[in-house]
């Protein structure tokens, strides 16, 4: 492997709506009721691909499910909440493989370009990335084909060489099939193993 291209939520960084919303809801079926049905994950994904933005989603959403109006509002205020910190053993693996300068790094991310700048703040070890492709940036999300090939023609990158690290079965699966070598990402302890057996650490 000559590229290990990193997915950074749930890989690098532990982001779940349920960090923030636990302190705003008492009862757990309620909360898991709005992040269902109300900020659902596509619409997110919206977000994520810069279909949708907080100047108008928001309000459309507090028009749609008024009773929610406060805790639709916290999706954009208190976004940051929503981030408790790295995944300490992939981020100790990233430094690892820094340190030995045997690969290239990149990420490959869904995440709305305005939220991008709270994880840009928070994560200091984004700098040891070459380069990072955000979704919302590009107005492209994973798994559409077309990221990945942009990943690729901007960043230089062989999908034979590049080692793809994801949380999402679907984006694995899509990795796979363009020709990346893939892991699909559980812990930081099978991550280690995988990387160790392919020489790569």
């Amino acid at each position: 492997m000559e590229t290990v291209l990193f997915d950074l939520g749930g890989v690098l960084v532990d982001w779940d709506p349920r960090h923030l919303y636990r302190k705003i809801f008492t009862d757990t079926a309620e909360m898991e009721y709005f992040l269902s049905e109300v900020c659902h994950p596509h619409w997110n994904f919206l977000h994520d691909k810069a279909a949708l933005e907080f100047e108008t989603s928001i309000p459309e959403q507090q028009h749609r499910h008024p009773k929610y109006h406060d805790q639709i509002a916290a999706w954009r205020d208190r976004w940051p909440e929503m981030m408790a910190g790295s995944i300490m053993g992939t981020e100790r693996l990233l430094e690892e493989l820094k340190g030995k300068n045997t690969v290239r790094l990149y990420a490959l991310t869904n995440w709305s370009h305005q939220t991008w700048p709270h994880a840009q703040e928070k994560f200091a070890f984004l700098k040891n990335f070459e380069g990072i492709l955000v979704s919302g940036q590009e107005k492209l999300a994973k798994p559409d084909p077309r990221i990945f090939e942009l990943t690729a023609s901007r960043f230089g990158l062989d999908p034979k060489t590049t080692l793809f690290i994801d949380d999402s079965e679907k984006n694995i699966q899509q990795a796979r099939e363009m020709g990346f070598a893939t892991h699909w990402f559980r812990d930081p302890i099978r991550l280690r193993k995988d990387l160790m057996e392919r020489g790569v650490l």
